[in-house]
């Protein structure tokens, strides 16, 4: 279920970085850029790498980024959604990350409970 909200959160994220795209000229996204990248350097501190979604999601990013960085000064709409996107999928990524880890940890939690119920 948070899985789900989390796509279709996404999803609308991703419209408005779309629907923000256009429109007249558009400066290089240097800054933005930047705090992309340090995004997607949060979510593999986060853990990312570790949850396959998440891996996914930050892979994708790194790509986004790669591309956008291409893209300065040639089409710098194009180079915006794309800083946009990648930033949205690193948020994601350590989102996914974060989630996984709280899950595991209340799995553990509920193991030691049950043990220290069985002990009683």
């Amino acid at each position: 279920m948070d899985k789900l909200l989390i796509r279709i959160s996404t999803i609308g994220i991703l419209s408005a970085v779309v629907l923000a795209g256009c429109g007249g000229s558009v400066p290089p996204p240097h800054d933005e850029w930047a705090a992309a990248q340090a995004e997607v350097g949060r979510a593999q501190q986060g853990g990312a790498a570790d949850v396959p979604d998440a891996k996914l999601h930050m892979q994708l990013a790194q790509e986004n980024l790669q591309k956008a960085k291409a893209l300065i000064d040639d089409d710098n709409e194009r180079a915006t959604s794309l800083t946009q996107l990648a930033r949205v999928e690193a948020t994601l990524a350590l989102s996914l990350a974060k989630a996984s880890k709280a899950e595991s940890e209340a799995l553990k939690a509920k193991q030691d409970l049950q043990k220290v119920k069985a002990g009683n």
